[in-house]
């Protein structure tokens, strides 16, 4: 079994690292080649691929860790000459639509594609926490299951093509909406005079909103750290894609729409690169006094 990982990027790098402590791990792909560079330097057995078509005609097994539709369609295409008789794992976040088309093609030269998104952060994933979503040929499933194991807590097969990424979009929904609540009443609270301390603990063990995501994102919030676990910028590129995708399915998404336009915000002050529990920013620079 050969595998190689495109995109080693906040996510892909941990993946990659999963996957050869694994013993999976042959090869590796990155645009900026310093990264890949990086990796091999840690890794000396492990292949630095030239190209994507190079590291696809190489390996059994491509997962791609990429930033949007435009980066994973022209990845795929040049994929597709190479692509007969191997298995393609897109775990991006893209829309399931370009997903669904891109895996007909991949099909259509002879080859399998899967939509594999990740429930979780780059702590879930060094932790080997994360939910892998998949969407994509049955029968095929049982040969991704194992090499995705190597980085998720747990693997969940959901239907056919674009079903892992439409579970995906729709709990990123709810936690879009959520860390913006989040802000929201960190800064009401912190306004009105209460300490550090008591808005952890109110949020942490005494609101019913407590949850594993307030344990990760109200510390963050409250000690202005923002080192990257999940950035601003993917979730606001992740609720634009709920939105297109809500439009052709003629569903009302009035939450989902402010909690966009406020990530747009926010990464309009240049907060975009940072974690997105730094959306509480645009709450104290907007808070008048």
């Amino acid at each position: 079994m050969k595998v190689g990982v495109i995109g080693l990027g906040v996510m892909g790098s941990r993946i990659a690292e999963n996957l050869y402590r694994a013993q999976i791990l042959t090869g590796v792909y990155n645009r900026s080649k310093a990264k890949a560079d990086g990796f091999h330097s840690r890794h000396p057995d492990v292949k630095v691929y030239s190209s994507p078509a190079e590291l696809a005609a190489g390996v059994d097994y491509i997962i791609t860790v990429l930033s949007d539709d435009a980066a994973v369609s022209s990845v795929v295409e040049a994929l597709l000459p190479h692509i007969k008789g191997k298995v393609l794992i897109e775990m991006s976040t893209i829309s399931p639509t370009t997903s669904v088309s891109l895996a007909a093609k991949v099909s259509e030269a002879g080859g399998a594609m899967f939509d594999a998104p990740i429930m979780g952060t780059s702590v879930d994933v060094e932790q080997k926490r994360i939910t892998v979503l998949v969407g994509g040929p049955r029968e095929r499933y049982p040969e991704i299951e194992r090499i995705l194991s190597a980085t998720a807590g747990r693997v969940v097969y959901v239907g056919p093509n674009g079903s892992g990424l439409y579970m995906k979009l729709a709990g990123n929904m709810i936690f879009a909406v959520f860390i913006n609540g989040l802000a929201e009443a960190i800064n009401f609270a912190q306004r009105a005079g209460l300490s550090p301390e008591q808005v952890m603990d109110l949020f942490l063990n005494i609101s019913g909103t407590r949850s594993p995501s307030s344990s990760l994102k109200v510390p963050k919030m409250l000690s202005s750290d923002y080192n990257v676990q999940f950035a601003l910028k993917h979730m606001r590129k992740d609720t634009e894609i709920m939105i297109r995708e809500a439009q052709k399915l003629r569903v009302p998404l009035p939450l989902t729409s402010l909690a966009s336009s406020l990530y747009r915000m926010a990464e309009g002050l240049g907060l975009g690169d940072l974690d997105l529990s730094a959306v509480i920013e645009l709450y104290r620079r907007t808070s008048q006094g």
